[in-house]
Formats: C-alpha cells, structure tokens, sequence
C-alpha cells in the first residue's frame, strides 16, 4: 500500500509532462527532419540531419539577434538582481513607513501590460537618445521583472533571522558590509531565482523590442523570429530550429538552476 502511494506521485507527474513536454519535443523534431519530412506528420523522428541549422546560420542574421537578445538579458537581469537585492534588504530592515504598502504597489505594478509601458518609454527615450539602443531596451526590459524580483527578495530577508548581521554588527562591520558579505551569500539562491526569471523576461519579450528598437541590425531574437517566416518561405522545419534555439538557453538556465530556484521560492515562503 505504501508503495503504490509513493507511485502515485510519480505517475501524476508524468501523466503532466507528456502535454507540457510534447511541444518541445515536437518541435525539436522538426528542425531535426528534412523539409519534406515536417509535411509528413509523424510521432517518431522520420529523417535525421543538421541542414536546417546550417541554413538558419548562413541565410539569416540570427547569431546577430541572438547576440543583441543575449546582451539585453544580461544587462537587464543583473540590473534586476542588484536592485532587488538592496531593495528587498531596504524594505525588510529599516523602518520605512507603511513598507509594506510599498512593496504592494511595487507588485501591483507588475500588472500593467506591456504596450502601456512602452509608450511612455518611447517618449522618454526619444528625448534621451535611447531609443534604437540595446541598452535603452534592457532598462525598458528591467520593468518587466523588477517588481517581483523586489517582492520575492523583500519576503526572502524577513524570513532570515537577525542574528546573523547582529554578529557581523558586534565584529564591527557596517550596514553595507554585512549586507555585501553576510546577507549577499545566503541570499545567493533567491538571487539566483530572481536572475532566473529576469532573463527568461528579457530573452522572450517582443511588445517593448518592436516598440523600442527599429534598425534590423539590432533586432532581438522574437522580433526577428517573425521575420524568418516571410524570409524562409515558410520553410517550417528551418523556424522549428530557430524555435528551438530560442528556447533552449530558458531551458538549460532552469535545469541547471532549478535547485536554486526551489529553494529560493521555499526561503521566501512563495512556495507554501
């Protein structure tokens, strides 16, 4: 009996993964395929071949979009990480007047979609010169996960108990010292989250990309995406591996930082 109850679990889980799992696998399969195989719909891999990456790598700028995404993620993520770290520290230890009201209206500006975001940002970089810019977008792009990484940090230090900079205070280090050298270590897996989440963020979005950037040489990888249906000729099995190169560095962050991300949401009381 015991037995089948921890099988049960298990079978769940799976029964989720096939409809989660099958797209990904599907459309790995398409960019493995021959274009006149992606015609013929089976459910195993019909043909095998790396054609279709080579054509997307010699018939289309996508190392160089993929390179202007990449930059937009980094920058904009690691702002993210540095803003919500201190801000979250900020907001959970010193007493600032209804914090908690602050933090609220921070979240609750996570809620504004994208396109309303990006007409204020269009003026406001036109008259500073941002517009057109990789950074421009990666500052645009920081909105996007900000006021979550704030939250989940801001939950992250109120549930770490005091006695740790307490030590570090009796040793003689001041705020930021122990905020640099005690709280930035056991914070390392919210932190990690929260890079996580910005950069998935930044890598997929496309309103504040087609908004914001118009040379096609800086173009980010979805807005170039919807371009290489009109370039490839719908040339599907080519798009499916442009589709599964957009995905896979989303995938690789959270296989490798999963451990991160579970014990980042369980530490900041997310997860319960």
């Amino acid at each position: 009996m015991a037995e089948r109850r921890s099988l049960l679990p298990k079978i769940l889980i799976g029964i989720y993964l096939i409809p989660t799992l099958f797209p990904f696998y599907w459309m790995l399969k398409s960019a493995l395929e021959t274009p006149a195989d992606v015609y013929k719909p089976r459910l195993l891999l019909g043909s095998f071949t790396l054609e279709n990456f080579s054509t997307l790598l010699k018939t289309t700028n996508f190392l160089v979009t993929a390179s202007n995404s990449l930059q937009a993620a980094l920058i904009s993520s690691t702002i993210v990480v540095v803003c919500s770290g201190l801000g979250g520290y900020a907001l959970a230890r010193t007493n600032i007047p209804r914090k908690a009201l602050i933090a609220q209206i921070v979240l609750f500006s996570y809620m504004f979609p994208e396109v309303l975001l990006g007409i204020p940002f269009f003026a406001l970089f036109q008259k500073l010169g941002l517009l057109n810019s990789i950074w421009g977008l990666a500052i645009a792009h920081v909105t996007l996960s900000l006021p979550f990484g704030l939250w989940l940090m801001w939950q992250f230090y109120q549930a770490l108990p005091m006695s740790y900079e307490e030590a570090a205070e009796m040793d003689g280090a001041s705020k930021f010292q122990t905020f640099l050298m005690v709280m930035v270590p056991l914070s390392i897996p919210a932190l990690t989250a929260v890079f996580i989440f910005a950069f998935a963020a930044s890598w997929n979005d496309f309103v504040l990309g087609l908004m914001l950037i118009r040379d096609d040489q800086k173009f980010t990888l979805p807005i170039a995406m919807s371009l290489f249906v009109q370039q490839m000729e719908l040339n599907w099995a080519v798009i499916q591996a442009a589709n599964f190169l957009l995905a896979l560095p989303g995938l690789l962050l959270v296989l490798f930082g999963r451990k991160y991300l579970v014990r980042g949401f369980q530490t900041s009381g997310l997860a319960n």
